[in-house]
């Protein structure tokens, strides 16, 4: 009786946050910010736990991994969940439509209507410049990074190969590369950045000399996906191209997102197989692929009817996670002259949990309400609510300011900085390993602010 009531409520919960959705981008016909940061919460702690209860109740004796730990689920839990979801999702709206303007700034009617062509020459002359600079920096620290590590390794097939075992949890990379070197994994991310500033530049100026750079810098970035074997990576760096590239040519370009959305999914285990197969020369035996994928989407639900016995185990942890980062980030070696260490990141203890009550394998990600009750209990789910929607709406005030249509792919990736953090929050980890979305956030702030004041004064 209790899932029968959870999925009820569940599944109107399901509907209204779709049509909400589905409203948001027929009013602006774009996609920003907090449209994907919704579909991230909708898809992660509403459509996932819909479909777990049902494969639970349907097939309950070909469970699996996360979904036959969450069959395990007390009923009060489960009830609470639920309710912690709604009233995330209440917060969220309410948080992102207060005080919000009714109508947001079309920058291309507002450059038609005040800026003379001596005066848009003269902002993209100099956003242009700001976009290469950006690039040449980026692709030659992630090029160089890339040439280290290959040449560290014994050669670019043997990178390849080790790549997946250098990203596993608890592997002890200090056995392929030294202890003050590892840093210089998280630096081969660069390329990626570049690829935008330098098609950035191009949508402005079209020069020889810019394809040639946005060539060198897909290159590398292809490489470093490659490497890191991480297939939401792979995902949201093709698809930003790709969906920005139908926006331009076609009238109805919803339904590609949803086709490309379809494929997407369909090619997860694909290439994580892939990937293990590069890493071990054989091919691994996998889950049914139905459960395989529902688990690849699970662990935030897990996470949410389980954060209150985590922190039963092991404590609150006030705030910490939100600002570790500053320590994590900075190499061994520094802490060890200053008498500092890294703080425990918070997915260690999430790991340490269910490596106790289950025989789940690998690091756990912590999910955004994992994230808040692991700092203040209840209370949490209204701090990271509240600035997750507060963040969406900074963003999207900056992606009212562009060009949708000429930059979108520029949009769509710091965009895609809201789906991430829904199901991935520590952001100790995000820094590391999507820090080239963050360099594009600042160009993007940057580029805000030249073409609002700069370009005035000429």
């Amino acid at each position: 009786m209790v899932n029968w009531i959870v999925l009820f409520l569940y599944s109107l919960l399901f509907f209204v946050a779709v049509c909400n959705v589905i409203a948001q981008y027929s009013r602006r016909k774009i996609i920003n910010a907090f449209m994907c940061f919704q579909s991230a919460f909708i898809l992660y702690y509403i459509f996932i736990p819909i479909v777990v209860n049902i494969y639970i109740k349907i097939s309950p004796g070909q469970l699996d991994g996360f979904t036959q730990t969450i069959s395990h689920a007390d009923s009060y839990d489960v009830i609470n969940t639920c309710i912690y979801t709604m009233i995330a999702y209440s917060i969220i709206l309410f948080t992102y439509y207060t005080k919000r303007p009714s109508t947001t700034l079309d920058f291309d009617l507002y450059i038609a209507e005040n800026l003379s062509e001596n005066q848009i020459d003269y902002w993209e002359k100099r956003i242009c410049s700001i976009a290469v600079a950006a690039g040449i920096i980026t692709l030659i620290i992630g090029v160089a990074a890339e040439l280290y590590i290959v040449n560290s390794l014994g050669g670019i097939l043997k990178a390849l190969a080790m790549g997946d075992r250098l990203r596993a949890f608890g592997s002890d990379r200090t056995y392929y590369l030294p202890q003050n070197r590892l840093f210089i994994l998280i630096l081969m991310v660069s390329p990626l950045a570049s690829t935008y500033f330098f098609a950035y530049a191009l949508r402005i100026y079209r020069r020889f000399s810019l394809y040639l750079l946005l060539i060198l810098s897909f290159i590398a970035s292809t490489f470093y996906l490659i490497f890191n074997a991480g297939r939401l990576g792979i995902f949201l760096y093709i698809s930003t191209f790709l969906i920005d590239y139908v926006y331009r040519k076609s009238k109805h370009p919803f339904g590609f997102v949803g086709l490309l959305l379809i494929l997407g999914v369909s090619l997860l285990e694909r290439l994580d197989d892939l990937f293990f197969y590069l890493s071990y020369g054989y091919i691994k035996l996998s889950s049914p692929g139905i459960i395989s994928i529902i688990n690849e989407f699970s662990f935030p639900y897990l996470n949410l009817l389980n954060a209150f016995k985590i922190n039963e185990i092991y404590g609150l942890r006030w705030g910490v996670d939100f600002v570790s980062w500053v320590i994590n980030i900075v190499p061994t070696r520094i802490l060890e002259i200053f008498g500092l260490t890294k703080v425990t990141s918070q997915y260690m203890y999430i790991t340490e949990y269910y490596s106790r009550i289950s025989t789940a394998s690998g690091g756990i990600p912590t999910d955004l309400l994992t994230l808040g009750i692991r700092q203040f209990g209840v209370f949490g789910i209204l701090v990271v609510s509240v600035m997750g929607s507060l963040l969406c709406k900074y963003i999207d005030k900056l992606i009212d300011k562009m060009y949708w249509k000429r930059f979108a792919f520029i949009a769509l990736r710091i965009s895609s900085i809201m789906f991430i953090a829904v199901a991935y929050a520590d952001l100790d980890s995000f820094i590391r390993n999507r820090y080239d979305m963050l360099v594009i956030l600042l160009f993007s702030i940057a580029a805000s602010k030249i073409k609002i004041q700069k370009s005035l004064k000429v």
